[in-house]
């Protein structure tokens, strides 16, 4: 296989990929890129609520790894002065019970709002915009941005069975997402099989010089370096399987196959030598015609001068990012961002991904105060994100050429992903398949970020972070607190008006075109879930 080049190129716009779910895409058009978010005039005053890697990979259609700007926005405001202020007395209303002091909302124009200036319109609805929040799994959104800035989307992660000598090494090439069986080319989790593996290494072996004995098969993970653990994570995530040590090789996510759910996930001792285990099973079921036999052996690296005896390719990264996204898979979450670094050229490492997602955030002119980083999947309670931050990413990833594809890896209200089952409340539902959006759930918080369509075809950004919520009977209520103000940034918190509708015409037809096909996926990763405790 050729080498991974994370910067290829080739000319042409890449289609989106196929996914767990079916989903409606929001067709979202070019913008400017943001500079920094300044104070808005219309800010609501509160108090502060308080290089290549060892693995392959390669792409029959990749895509540029830097985006740019595909058009320059309009300046006009994004809503008239009287939609502006109903939007924000509306808002104003859902929180002004006080329930929920530890409290951030921000909301922009589809632009971002860049600096409330006179070529530019502000912040729409600002309400402890810069205040540092837990966000939870709102943070995929960052280590999603970092991918789409550094890796070909469309790469494959190519999982390789080398030989020296009568000793065979199973070379980890970033795919956490491998099945035991066949390989399997209509899904995303088992894409790559280690049995199809297992055929074509002995298929191979059996066609050159039989071994002496039992062929001992090493375990090669140097892509990853540094601990697997991050110290952020609380140990009870990590006893009750919320969150695992990370490899560069595991079974469907790190789960055991078979035994695990979204909200109980079940996890081997050590992912990378379950699978590792898998492939020697496999080696010995396709082994016994031809009279070969392998053995499990210690962890090594494979020698420069080996031989490749078979090799499988995952799904393609942006299928990857897209499960993360739509299941909240938090470790598929950490290797994606330690994949990231690999692009960057940086090292496979929890430290080096967290480095990397600041520096491309920065980069990019996104605004990193009061960013605190433990992870790169948001499941640490260290994690402090702001709404702009947050906001001013999505921004930018509809800035992107690829927007309308990198938006599908958002979930949407009441169709995909973690937002499935969300917006049921009667003053949420009618925006049901107007909201795109990243979920985060724990214990004591609840946050969304993403985009809303309004009945005009008026599109919003938003990012809404609730802390300090007290427990898990808490978490209803707060996710129907956050679903209702997206509803209500949607302009959707009753239903719209036929004649608001019509008037909508071509442009909301646009926001919503047909659901594209989707695989079903059959892994069972951690999705949202509180710290310490069960998933809600």
């Amino acid at each position: 296989m050729p080498s991974f080049n994370p910067h290829a190129q080739t000319p042409g716009r890449p289609h989106a990929g196929r996914t767990l779910t079916r989903r409606a895409a929001l067709t979202l058009g070019g913008m400017f890129l943001l500079t920094a978010c300044g104070s808005a005039a219309v800010e609501q005053k509160r108090p502060e609520g308080s290089a290549s890697p060892s693995g392959s990979a390669s792409g029959t259609a990749s895509e540029p790894a830097t985006a740019s700007a595909s058009a320059t926005p309009s300046l006009a405001p994004a809503l008239n002065a009287e939609d502006a202020e109903r939007l924000r007395s509306s808002l104003d209303k859902l929180f002004a019970d006080g329930t929920y002091p530890q409290y951030s909302i921000l909301v922009t124009g589809l632009d971002g709002g860049l600096t409330g200036t006179a070529t530019a319109p502000g912040d729409l609805y600002a309400a402890n915009a810069d205040a540092a929040r837990v966000p939870a799994s709102t943070f995929k959104i960052l280590t999603f941005f970092t991918l789409s800035r550094h890796a070909n989307l469309q790469a494959r992660l190519t999982t390789r069975a080398v030989r020296q000598g009568d000793a065979l090494y199973l070379v980890a090439g970033g795919d956490s997402l491998l099945g035991a069986g066949a390989s399997d080319p209509k899904q995303v989790v088992g894409r790559a099989g280690l049995a199809t593996l297992a055929e074509q290494t002995v298929k191979a072996v059996a066609a050159g010089d039989k071994p002496t004995g039992a062929m001992p098969v090493y375990l090669d993970t140097a892509l990853f370096t540094g601990p697997s653990v991050n110290p952020g994570w609380e140990e009870g995530d990590v006893s009750s399987g919320q969150i695992t040590p990370i490899h560069p090789i595991a079974l469907e996510s790190h789960t055991v196959p078979g035994k695990s759910t979204a909200s109980n996930p079940v996890r081997p001792e050590d992912a990378a030598v379950a699978a590792q285990q898998a492939f020697v099973d496999a080696l010995n079921a396709a082994g016994k015609e031809p009279g070969l036999s392998f053995t499990l052996a210690e962890r090594a690296t494979a020698p420069t001068g080996a031989t490749e005896v078979g090799s499988v390719e995952s799904a393609t990264l942006f299928e990857q990012a897209q499960h993360m996204m739509l299941e909240s898979d938090n470790a598929l979450a950490e290797v994606l961002g330690r994949y990231a670094a690999i692009a960057a050229g940086r090292e496979g490492s929890a430290e080096a991904a967290q480095q990397t997602v600041r520096q491309t955030l920065v980069d990019a002119g996104v605004t990193v105060e009061n960013l605190v980083q433990a992870d790169v999947c948001g499941m640490s309670l260290t994690d402090r994100v702001t709404a702009r931050t947050l906001a001013q990413t999505v921004a930018l990833l509809n800035a992107d050429e690829r927007a309308e594809q990198l938006m599908q890896a958002f979930p949407l209200a009441g169709d995909s992903g973690t937002l499935a089952d969300r917006f049921a409340a009667a003053n949420s539902v009618h925006a049901r398949g107007f909201v795109r959006a990243k979920t985060g759930t724990l214990y004591t918080v609840s946050s969304l970020c993403g985009v809303a369509t309004r009945p005009d075809g008026t599109r919003l950004i938003f990012a809404i972070i609730l802390n300090d919520l007290g427990g898990a009977e808490a978490l209803p209520a707060a996710k129907e607190r956050v679903d209702a103000a997206a509803a209500a940034i949607a302009d959707r918190s009753s239903a719209p008006s036929a004649s608001a509708d019509a008037s909508a015409g071509a442009s909301a037809a646009a926001s919503t075109p047909a659901p594209a096909t989707a695989s079903e996926g059959t892994s069972a990763p951690a999705s949202e879930v509180p710290a310490t405790g069960a998933a809600s």
